[in-house]
């Protein structure tokens, strides 16, 4: 069993993840989080842990490719020589440059955050398979079955370099758009699961339309807008609960996921936040 997963049932329901990523980009660094200066990047993210004290840190390895790519031009260029739609992300994914720097600033984060868990957080296959293919070609494109096992074989590669970088799980993001109940897409990522599995990781899912049933996927844990079946389940609190909605109660087996609005007045985070403990 994951150390998260064990946490999830120690903590009767009152485990807490905040992402507040967006929210400590604009309060402490400018708008801009500093993905691409690893020492700086450090610095924030121990300050934003400071204030909050999520215990949960999530590494949002989109949001850094992102950057990455805004910086490194050539590298969109090279996305774009091919059409087959799985091309731009395998290209992204192949950059070594890159995977250097993530892996450097994973293991700096875990170096500086010692006490909560640190997740890699990524797009789900299908998801990324899209996100990749807007950067390369400027359009969207549709993500099937095939599209979305290879992108999980090249994902379940990437991911391999993170092996020793000290996390303690890994976190796919679906989208409105990209989130199934069918069990054959969710099978389709079978090889980043079991990457996860390999190095004892729990593997999560965020759904945030809740349309995920549960069953055979073989997720650890499913974050979504109520209680799901045959996974821990972390349950997504509204944007209510910032203008003042009263929290749920503890559910044990089971922990709470908010997302801090980005232009929320500091005091009223913290007043909201330690509501929650």
């Amino acid at each position: 069993m994951s150390t998260l997963i064990e946490r999830v049932r120690a903590g009767e329901g009152k485990m807490l993840w905040l992402d507040y990523l967006d929210y400590a980009a604009a309060l402490l660094a400018g708008r801009e989080a500093p993905w691409l200066d690893t020492t700086a990047c450090a610095a924030w993210m121990r300050k934003a842990q400071s204030l909050l004290d999520s215990d949960v840190i999530a590494v949002p390895l989109a949001q850094v490719c992102n950057a990455w790519l805004d910086a490194h031009p050539t590298l969109r260029v090279a996305m774009a020589l091919k059409s087959r739609t799985v091309f731009p992300l395998k290209t992204l994914l192949a950059d070594e440059a890159l995977r250097a720097h993530l892996l450097d600033l994973v293991r700096a984060l875990r170096g500086t955050l010692s006490a909560p868990a640190l997740v890699l957080a990524s797009p789900s296959p299908r998801a990324w398979v899209a996100e990749a293919h807007r950067h390369a070609h400027a359009v969207d494109v549709e993500v099937g079955e095939d599209e979305a096992d290879s992108a999980a074989l090249y994902m379940a590669d990437f991911l391999r370099a993170f092996a020793d970088a000290g996390g303690d799980g890994l976190l796919l993001v679906e989208t409105s758009l990209t989130e199934t109940t069918s069990a054959s897409h969710l099978a389709c990522y079978r090889s980043v699961l079991n990457v996860a599995a390999h190095y004892r990781w729990a593997c999560g899912l965020l759904a945030p339309a809740g349309r995920y049933a549960g069953g055979e996927a073989g997720f650890d844990f499913v974050i979504a807008p109520r209680p799901l079946p045959g996974s821990a389940c972390g349950l997504i609190l509204g944007e209510d609960f910032w203008s003042g909605a009263p929290p749920p109660n503890p559910v044990p087996g089971a922990f709470r996921f908010l997302k801090v609005p980005v232009h929320c007045d500091p005091e009223r985070v913290l007043e909201r936040r330690t509501s929650l403990r």
